[in-house]
């Protein structure tokens, strides 16, 4: 039977829209939060009377505290319940270098109904910075305040990137990809998986060393930042292809591994709840033998979604802008999932 392990605090934040201001970093008019709810994970009311678990972080990202990310990383929560928004008002404050920072703060909702939250900043955080993120009496929608009350995650910046991506979105090399975790560009047929267009195809995974040297941030969670894009778009598409050895065994659990992707440009942020094991469920994947690594524990069944296209509407987020995948194994450290990406446009 799998067993629940929870992981260090840490924030995990869904880009949408953000204010941009001319006095970056300072606790101007401009440093206020820009919070928006896609679907249920936000509620407006205290309506679940029968609830008196206190809220939790379940899985967040980065999930390491008082490590380095990259500048350009964003933060993501996944929480056991869903969230009160008002109680955010007054309860969510994002320090850097001890100075207040604005920005958005999208509730996205995944597949158990709970809510996932990404904050943006209005502008992409500084290189070598100190971050703490605080959620003080926030609450979920049966009144319950966060665990303890207080919930903080402090990391540094770091200035780490890759040039540009322009024209890169068949993985032809690996000019403007960054890698966070346990991700790599995979040559030819992978089990399978076999590339879209072009030779190769991206991949992240919630493993250890499973496809490149590196691990998961936290065992869990990996992330793929494409950038900097330099041109002006309004959309971004992408093919993607998503597996697991949760499939089938944890299907309909709390184990609910999920993607998440996030777009940030100067102008704004915009950030959507892709897919989960959950989500896809038991008739939605078919068996995948051969790709490196997994099944890497319990049964010998691993699934695969197979490639799916899909598109998301950003809106004009302005440029430079930044393309972030995430995978993450939700509420656990075991039972890797992986997420596929070839064939970018925008």
């Amino acid at each position: 039977m799998k067993k629940l392990i929870y992981l260090l605090p840490v924030l995990t934040v869904f880009l949408l829209s953000s204010c941009s201001s001319d006095d970056e970093n300072n606790d101007t008019p401009e440093a206020v939060y820009n919070i928006v709810n896609n679907g249920n994970g936000g509620v407006t009311s205290i309506n679940d009377a029968n609830d008196s678990e206190p809220l939790e972080v379940v899985q967040a990202v980065p999930s390491v505290q008082n490590s380095d990310y990259p500048k350009s990383m964003p933060i993501v929560l996944f929480f056991n319940d869903k969230i009160y928004l008002n109680s955010l008002e007054d309860g969510f404050e994002v320090m850097q270098n001890g100075e207040k920072i604005g920005g958005t703060v999208s509730i996205n909702e995944g597949a158990n109904g709970f809510a996932i939250l990404t904050f943006s900043p209005s502008e992409i955080f500084a290189s070598n910075a100190n971050i703490e993120l605080s959620l003080i009496g926030v609450q979920d929608d049966g009144g319950n305040e966060i665990d303890g009350g207080i919930y903080q995650l402090v990391y540094q910046t770091n200035n780490q990137n890759t040039g540009s991506f322009d024209g890169n979105g068949d993985f032809s090399s690996s000019e403007g990809v960054l890698f966070i975790g346990d991700g790599a560009i995979l040559n030819g047929n992978q089990g399978c998986v076999s590339p879209v267009t072009g030779s190769g195809f991206a991949a992240i995974t919630t493993g250890n060393a499973l496809i490149s040297s590196g691990s998961a941030i936290g065992g869990a969670s990996s992330m793929m930042i494409l950038g900097a894009i330099e041109e002006s778009f309004t959309s971004v598409s992408f093919s993607y292809n998503f597996l697991s050895t949760e499939f089938n065994e944890f299907v309909d659990s709390e184990f609910d591994d999920s993607v998440i992707v996030t777009v940030i440009g100067s102008e704004g942020a915009y950030s959507e709840f892709i897919t989960s094991v959950n989500t896809v469920g038991i008739d939605g994947n078919t068996q995948c033998v051969g790709f490196p690594g997994i099944p890497d524990t319990g049964d010998d069944y691993a699934g695969a979604t197979g490639w799916i296209n899909k598109t998301i509407n950003t809106g004009n987020i302005g440029n430079p802008a930044y393309v972030i995948f995430l995978v993450t194994d939700v509420a656990d450290t075991i039972y890797s999932s992986v997420l596929a990406i070839d064939n970018v446009s925008y």
